[in-house]
């Protein structure tokens, strides 16, 4: 009867207590606490004794930050602010679930404050903030003490002071758990143990020693403190010797509670701040470093029940620092990927470094060891840690435990509480029998504050093995925050910091309030429940109850009218942002509309430009002669119209026909002047006009009537040429193709669903293409598989390369090769589809003597490998791509190389002056960027400067595609000097990309025949030997077809009867939303798209699940014998395969 007397009794005290820290009533609170200090200690008063224990974690929850620093700081009551609850909270863990700010701020500024208390979730309490400003607080406070602190270490191992030393390292729990006693010195990149043996101090080398001082701790030159000690000091060396054996016969198992066992929690975890992008600059991140090695970030800090935003192995990273910057610093993982990050303190940031270092250092050693088995036992006997060298989730334990000083100790008392509402739903709580509390009780869960606002890690994140398996075993590194973006569901609204948090703290204190109260509330009831005496309620407990119920009704009222504030203020500012950004749009596409017309007027004063030059070197007035001409009157009529001028006007000043002349031949002008190519003089005749001597090429401009006819007519071949022509003959790869190739697509018109390209893409800036999702509707009917397969359209430069004696005009041929590819690029706006991992595609042309095979061989990044040959050449290499949408424009960078072989008819003369039967190029392409996406005008530019080099000859050329600028005439426009192996000059080329390259000799009178070339009004073409220039390549006529796809792209998606047997199940042509687009089913394509890659991604989790990893059918990744870069090697197999019909089981990926 006492024991429920006494539970009553509590009860009624505990919402007294509340409604006095509630209201702020300090002198009810006061007297209250000085009723409850009057309390003996006894069984019967149990509940009461909890409930004076635990004031200061009510306080923190509810009560105004006025009363709580009275309270705290009266010396009377006597409160520790650092003790826990039943659930292993402090005041401080509750207040930050709370969200109190101020509170936060408070209480981390008290000098005996301990925000290293681990609760029993294993959680310090800034780990357990929701409010990315409290933590940054938190770690801002924390930073300052152990700046301080560690001024005072340095001091007293100065002063050899043994008295604050154990005060501060032993009796100092927040201090002892801060400070490293094995720290290193970031300058000299000593420990304390290192420096005091270099002194001989015997002494306080066994103080550091006794204190968990690590005599396997190297410096930064890799040296053991045994390795500093003098041949004189040996007491040293035994104390060394002795602390060492002591340090291996360590149980690494049995650790401190500060470690839990292997695999189980990261090794450090905290919020730095990580560079985004211009527009965002830095945002506040929170990190978590787990014992593999996997350095992960979050959102913050709740967001880690979800996946995780990017990761990186820092077993293939490196760390670097910038000495200038004490807060910043940088970490670069595989595939170019790299992090900026920024501490909030020097402290925070030298602390962050040393664990990344030693990170990194400790994971490279697991990967070169992993192959080694960990020993089953650590020798007692040896002076180095075998832990280290074989195992390193023992080493982690071994080092944790190092680290944990000797003497600290938890010794905060955890005085049982009711104050964490876990608390309430206890033993106490567990019975249902009474005033249906059950009811009650099922609407609060267990440690409501924690769940409702806060994700338990410990009970719903994976375990370590399943994280490995998220993140690709560790091994790729990828970086997608989606907040970088206003695509974001957090947002990119900014919201006023004081007015937010002050908002979210009332939010939050209501809240915690409400469910005090309630659960108060019912313990009270539960109690009544089980008074047996007369039945009848005191007036004491009645109005307390009564007074409770109308709190909870206020509060209810006040939280609901808080929230609704909350509410409309977050939808203000989203529809404030949201006409900002509207502003912006508009803006942004009122200025590209302004752009294009400058560019438009710029291109009409090019255009009178070029005509009046034309007009004047058709009076037959050079250069120099311009200016006497113009004083001499001999410009007629007509020209001096163009100029603006009338017969015997002002422009016979001097200044006047300087400025005249700089107009006409301004610095821009080049050797080879593109519209002096395309020039209407210039203009090419029909093939059948020209010489045979004519190096004139045009592909894929013949009658349909001779698609069908054999790849060339019989002629003579080279023994090598021979041989591949046979291979080629005898693997069958022309089965299949008995038809001749398709010139049309089965639909006319193209009737895609009409979408805005900026309405959908506008909120993925900065982002990666290969992984933005876009409707069905901005696919072309074609595969990247199949833009590779375009490369070698004009195939033919390279038939006609190996037809040439002089390896320096062979090198003209090859270089418009590499750049005829991007002609196909024009107007080609729509985004090809992503092939799936593993996916083919083959294609052969009879009628041209080539076969050709391409494989994806990586899908993150991706990277697609092809290799196609005939007779005569080779061509192969991967297209791996970098790109990125940059609001303006959509980025291309091509990362892959592309190689050529050529055989030629008449042979090789090597740098070594020997005979050879074939040739090597390489080039990597340049970049692509597609422009005027905001005002709805997208355009394709190719630009970059692309060498190929013959790596057999030692022949060179630089190809420059210059990049599209103001002037009309600089779009599209290249040019290169092919230089053979002595640097020499030989063959200069120039053009457009997209319309026709010429060619021209570099003679001994170059210089003085530069311009005469350029204004020849011939309608022939010379013989390339005579020093004029004549035409290489020529874009083939596009049909008018839907996707603006060019005549050979027309044929590579087609298929038939006769095809279809010989095709593996992998090849582009079977994919079905491929397929149904180019028929114009766009719905069904939009379906089966989502069907095949959710089907790729499912492939994917099976792999990981299996621990295996995707292996190329066709390529194997290699290092080039040459060159020596990595590049895909085709295992030549596939042919094979495909004329015995063994492609049948190689692959279901569709």
């Amino acid at each position: 009867m006492n024991e429920i007397s006494s539970q009553l009794n509590a009860s009624l005290f505990r919402l007294k207590l509340l409604d006095a820290l509630r209201a702020g009533d300090e002198s009810k609170v006061n007297s209250l606490i000085h009723h409850l200090k009057t309390v003996d200690s006894t069984v019967e008063t149990s509940e009461l004794i909890k409930l004076r224990e635990t004031i200061v974690h009510y306080a923190v929850q509810v009560a105004p930050l006025q009363l709580i620093q009275a309270l705290i700081e009266n010396k009377d009551f006597d409160l520790d602010v650092n003790a826990q609850d039943s659930d292993g909270n402090t005041p401080l863990h509750l207040a930050v679930i709370s969200s109190r700010f101020h509170v936060v701020k408070y209480l981390m500024g008290l000098p005996q404050i301990n925000d290293t208390v681990l609760n029993d979730d294993r959680n310090q309490p800034v780990e357990l903030a929701k409010d990315a400003n409290i933590a940054q607080l938190m770690q801002y406070e924390r930073a300052k003490f152990v700046e301080r602190s560690a001024t005072d270490l340095r001091q007293f191992f100065s002063q050899r002071d043994y008295d604050n030393l154990e005060n501060l390292l032993v009796n100092n729990a927040r201090a002892s758990e801060l400070l490293d006693i094995n720290g290193a010195d970031p300058e000299t990149g000593n420990t304390v143990l290192h420096e005091f043996i270099r002194k001989e101090d015997l002494q306080m080398c066994e103080w550091i020693l006794k204190h968990g001082g690590d005599p396997f701790k190297r410096d930064k030159r890799g040296k053991l403190p045994i390795d500093l000690v003098s041949s004189k000091a040996d007491p040293i060396r035994k104390l060394l010797k002795n602390a060492s054996k002591d340090q291996n016969m360590m149980d690494p198992t049995n650790t401190s509670g500060n470690v839990s066992a292997p695999g189980s929690t990261p090794t450090y975890k905290g919020y730095l701040r990580k560079w985004t992008n211009f527009a965002s600059g830095y945002k506040l991140r929170y990190f978590v470093l787990d014992q593999y090695g996997i350095l992960s970030y979050y959102t913050n800090q709740s967001d880690t029940n979800n996946a995780c935003r990017g990761s990186l192995n820092l077993g293939f990273a490196t760390l670097h620092l910038d000495s200038s910057e004490k807060l910043k610093f940088e970490i670069i993982g595989k595939n170019g990927i790299k992090w900026h990050l920024k501490a909030n303190h020097p402290v925070e940031t030298n602390r962050w470094v040393w664990t990344l270092q030693n990170a990194i250092t400790i994971s490279k050693d697991v990967i070169r060891r992993k192959t080694k088995l960990a020993p089953t036992r650590v020798s007692a006997e040896s002076n180095i840690r075998p832990a280290q060298e074989d195992s390193y989730p023992i080493e982690e334990e071994k080092k944790k435990k190092l680290l944990h000083i000797p003497g600290r100790k938890r010794s905060h008392k955890k005085s049982p509480s009711q104050v964490s509402i876990s608390s309430f739903t206890g033993s106490e709580a567990d019975d249902n029998a009474s005033l249906n509390s059950s009811d009650i009780h099922a609407s609060v869960p267990k440690s409501p504050i924690l769940q409702g606002n806060l994700p338990q890690i410990n009970e719903t994140r994976p375990s370590t093995s399943e994280f490995r398996l998220n993140i690709g075993a560790g091994d790729d590194d990828f970086d997608y925050d989606l907040e970088d973006s206003a695509y974001s569901d957090s947002g990119s609204i900014n919201l006023d910091s004081s007015e937010s948090r002050a908002s979210n703290e009332q939010v939050a204190a209501t809240k915690g309030s409400i469910i005090i109260e309630v659960v108060s509330l019912q313990q009270l009831f539960k109690a009544l429940s089980s008074k047996t005496e007369d039945g009848v309620l005191e007036e004491e407990t009645y109005s307390v109850g009564v007074r409770t119920l109308d709190n909870i009704r206020s509060l209810i009222e006040s939280y609901h009218s808080s929230v609704q504030i909350r509410e409309a203020k977050l939808l203000k500012k989203i529809e404030r942002q949201q006409e900002v950004n509207k502003l912006w749009e508009s803006s942004i596409r009122q200025l590209e509309d302004e752009i294009q017309r400058h560019e438009q007027t710029l291109a009409q004063y090019e255009g009178k430009k070029y005509k009046l030059r034309k007009l004047l070197e058709s009076k037959g007035i050079s250069a120099p002669q311009i200016n006497n001409e113009l004083a001499s009157g001999l410009i007629d009529n007509r020209a001096a119209a163009e100029l603006g001028a009338t017969p015997g006007n002002n422009l016979e000043s001097e200044g006047d026909s300087q400025l005249l002349n700089e107009f006409l031949y301004d610095s821009d002008e080049e050797f080879f002047d593109a519209d002096d190519f395309d020039a209407t003089g210039q203009e090419p005749q029909n093939e059948s006009e020209h010489t045979s001597d004519t190096p004139l090429l045009v592909s894929e401009t013949k009658d349909d009537k001779n698609e069908s006819t054999g790849p060339e007519s019989p002629e003579y071949l080279t023994k090598s040429q021979h041989a591949k022509s046979k291979i080629i003959q005898e693997e069958g790869s022309f089965l299949g193709y008995e038809l001749p190739p398709r010139t049309k697509l089965s639909m006319d018109k193209d009737n895609r669903p009409k979408v805005g390209l900026w309405g959908i893409v506008k909120s993925m800036v900065g982002q990666d293409m290969t992984k933005m999702s876009l409707p069905v509707s901005f696919n072309e009917c074609t595969s990247l598989l199949q833009r590779l397969a375009e490369d070698i359209e004009y195939n033919d430069l390279l038939t006609k390369a190996a037809s040439i004696e002089d390896s320096t005009l062979r090198m003209v041929y090859v270089a418009a090769f590499a750049a005829s590819e991007y002609s196909s690029t024009i107007n080609r706006i729509a985004k090809p589809f992503n092939p799936l991992l593993g996916e083919t595609f083959e294609y052969c042309r009879k009628d041209q003597g080539f076969r050709m095979i391409s494989e994806q061989v990586s899908h993150h990044p991706p990277i697609s490998a092809c290799h196609a040959e005939s007779a005569k050449w080779d061509y192969y290499g991967e297209n791996a791509v970098k790109s990125q949408f940059r609001g303006r424009s959509f980025d291309f960078q091509h990362l892959g190389k592309m190689f050529c072989t050529i055989r030629p008819d008449s042979g090789v003369i090597t740098k070594s002056g020997e005979r050879a039967e074939e040739e090597l190029y390489s080039w990597k392409k340049v970049n692509t960027s597609v422009v005027g996406i905001i005002i709805g005008n997208p355009t394709v530019d190719n630009y970059g400067v692309m060498e190929v080099c013959n790596h057999t000859t030692g022949d060179i050329v630089q190809v420059d595609l210059k990049q599209r600028g103001w002037k009309a005439s600089s779009a599209y426009q290249l040019s290169g000097v092919v230089n053979d192996r002595d640097g020499n000059a030989c063959w200069a080329i120039g053009g457009h990309w997209n319309s026709k390259i010429f060619g021209k000799k570099v003679t001994s009178d170059y210089n003085s025949k530069r311009r005469e070339s350029l204004v020849d009004n011939s309608d022939g073409y010379s013989d390339p030997e005579s020093g004029n220039k004549f035409l290489v390549w020529q874009v083939a006529p596009r049909p008018d077809v839907p996707f603006n796809l060019t005549s050979f792209a027309i044929t590579l998606n087609d298929i038939n009867e006769k095809l279809k047997p010989w095709l593996a199940p992998t090849d582009t042509r079977l994919r079905p939303d491929q397929r149904a687009m180019e028929d114009g089913r766009y719905d069904e394509a939009s379906a089966e798209k989502n069907r095949v890659e959710e089907k790729q991604r499912s492939a994917r989790r099976q792999r990981e699940l299996k621990r295996e990893s995707f292996d190329p059918q066709w390529f194997i990744k290699s290092t080039h014998p040459v060159t020596g870069d990595h590049y895909w090697h085709f295992n030549g197999t596939y042919w094979m395969k495909r004329k015995e019909k063994k492609l049948v089981g190689c692959g279901d990926i569709f």
